[in-house]
């Protein structure tokens, strides 16, 4: 059975290689099939064998049918990997993500194991990011939709952050647009998910809540800011005047830093020459953000579909709980199978470290 993907169409400018036969771009499709049946599918028979012999022959079947999708799926978009499976480890990984998929022929997990195979093999060095991706291959199997959906929600909000945002109803949009996809299937969820997937290293509870509100206001204070007056900040004067601030609202001894996010406002800095006085604008812009609730209705006006949303992660109570790196991993395999044009590489995700 082919997948849908929704990955045959081009996105504006993109690049399409479509290897034909005078064209030779390392590994093969023919080269990986190979690899993939004289290898894993011979690991996978061997380990399979206790099954019945119309048990044995569904797993059969699905195994080859998800290694058709994968080498598929890689010749499409990522040719460059196919040498490395090759490697003893991706090898194993395919293996692994085989006899996953062998056991249930869920598309969802399937195209999630794929997601995870193709970042897994595009890591070159034994870090953070390859290892939690391995690891998460065998995770997945263990995972239906709507513990997709959880991590995946909990990703979008809190680990993601929009370039050139400039408004709330911009924010809004580009929020809904990312965990919209996921709703439905957070309607199948309990609390009890939480801890399960606590359980299996792919969440970990939090000290406190850290509801959307929260977050959003720590990744675009500038955007959910009460203003500020020279009573109200310490030296305040040493700002006033300056292009780092401008007037907030109607009140003519009202101010607000001219920066939506931090890093707007260093940039800013920089370009003023202004760095004595940067530790007082970060102060300024960080300490003036307005109550979460506030900033959620806000961002609800501006996306009203994100209402429903907000009231059922609450509901799951996944404001206790942040993805762990092997959560981070599928959550960001799964927001790939979804929604193609998502393409922030995992290793930019997960903070940089190395395993010898």
């Amino acid at each position: 059975m082919k997948w849908s993907t929704g990955r045959q169409k081009s996105r504006d400018n993109s690049t399409n290689i479509q290897a034909g036969r005078d064209v030779a771009i390392g590994l093969g499709y023919r080269d990986v099939k190979e690899i993939s049946r004289d290898t894993a599918m011979e690991i996978f028979s061997r380990n399979f064998q206790v099954l019945s012999r119309e048990a044995h022959a569904v797993a059969q079947q699905r195994a080859n049918e998800f290694t058709r999708n994968l080498v598929e799926s890689i010749q499409q978009r990522a040719p460059h990997i196919l040498e490395s499976f090759q490697e003893p480890g991706t090898q194993s990984a395919l293996f692994s993500a085989q006899s996953g998929y062998a056991k249930t022929g869920d598309a969802d997990l399937g195209e999630v194991l794929i997601e995870l195979l193709i970042s897994r093999a595009g890591c070159q060095q034994r870090n953070t990011s390859q290892l939690a991706s391995n690891f998460a291959v065998g995770i997945a199997e263990n995972l239906s939709s709507h513990h997709f959906a959880i991590l995946t929600c909990n990703f979008a909000l809190k680990q993601l952050a929009y370039g050139e945002i400039r408004s709330i109803g911009a924010l809004a949009r580009n929020i809904e647009a990312s965990i919209g996809p996921f709703f439905q299937d957070l309607g199948n969820a309990d609390p009890a998910d939480l801890d399960y997937l606590a359980g299996l290293g792919c969440t970990i509870a939090t000290a406190g809540s850290l509801p959307p509100g929260k977050y959003a206001g720590m990744n675009y204070p500038g955007l959910f800011t009460r203003g500020f007056s020279n009573k109200e900040i310490m030296h305040s004067e040493r700002l006033i005047g300056t292009r780092l601030v401008r007037p907030f609202g109607p009140d003519p001894d009202r101010y607000q830093i001219d920066a939506v996010t931090t890093e707007d406002l260093l940039k800013l800095i920089d370009s003023l020459f202004l760095r004595e006085i940067s530790d007082l604008a970060l102060s300024a812009l960080r300490n003036t953000v307005l109550d979460e609730h506030e900033i959620e209705r806000m961002i609800t006006e501006g996306a009203p579909g994100l209402a429903p949303i907000f009231r059922r992660i609450r509901e799951l109570e996944m404001n206790g709980y942040i993805n762990t790196a092997i959560g981070t991993a599928i959550a960001h395999a799964n927001m790939r199978r979804v929604i193609p044009e998502f393409d922030v590489p995992l290793v930019d995700l997960i903070p940089a470290g190395s395993a010898s």
